[in-house]
């Protein structure tokens, strides 16, 4: 798979100087290494989560944490194949307030990145309120916004850009966030526009951002693209 075959390379934007920001928010993204990316994934019954896995990500793709929160009724080994979690995950799964002090440990100054912080966060409080827990307010970024952005699918600009899937790598919490690792990594990797933009609009230039590591060895040396 090359930058261009995923779409990556395609600046027919309604608005080039919106792409650029993305460009710029990924790539000092990829410079930077204070930072971490936090996904949640649950299994329902009933409308009522019955299991859930918490995955955090550093920005090289190492795994900081990988958790299954110790449900309190038997869950169907099918449920639990569909959190794509290492039999060492289940069998050392934990009380939702143990992961919590390890997760908030391991996020130590890092800010976060999440596919959709407000679906997280959404997650989270619900999880907080099963096990009888004040809420925690987790600040960060989505990936998701940037994505839409850069792409810039839209009937009117003015009323924002149309949501873009997530192409995942697997099906585990992990895996989404290597998943907008790598999503992060293909935006910063592409060119920035320079045309469009001259007319009238004094002052783009200033968005442009070259990063200190080039964003194309990166993503290769990440998923061996070419």
């Amino acid at each position: 798979m090359s930058l261009k075959e995923d779409g990556y390379e395609a600046p027919n934007h309604p608005n080039p100087m919106d792409r650029n920001r993305s460009i710029v928010w990924a790539r000092y993204h990829v410079d930077s290494n204070e930072w971490a990316l936090l996904s949640a994934k649950v299994t329902r019954r009933d409308g009522r989560i019955s299991l859930a896995t918490i995955a955090l990500v550093d920005n090289h793709g190492r795994e900081l944490l990988e958790e299954m929160i110790k449900a309190s009724d038997v869950v169907p080994s099918e449920e639990i194949a569909q959190h794509g979690v290492d039999q060492s995950v289940v069998f050392n799964a934990k009380s939702f307030e143990e992961v919590m002090r390890k997760l908030v440990d391991r996020i130590g100054e890092r800010t976060l990145v999440a596919w959709d912080m407000k679906a997280v966060q959404e997650i989270m409080d619900e999880l907080c309120a099963i096990n009888n827990m004040p809420q925690v307010e987790w600040r960060g970024e989505s990936a998701c916004r940037e994505l839409a952005r850069f792409k810039g699918e839209t009937q009117d600009v003015k009323k924002g850009y149309n949501p873009q899937p997530l192409k995942l790598i697997g099906i585990s919490a992990a895996d989404e966030c290597k998943s907008v690792l790598k999503v992060i990594a293909e935006i910063a990797a592409s060119s920035q526009a320079s045309d469009s933009l001259v007319d009238g609009k004094p002052g783009w230039t200033a968005e442009f951002y070259r990063p200190k590591v080039g964003a194309k060895e990166k993503l290769k040396g990440l998923f061996g693209l070419h």
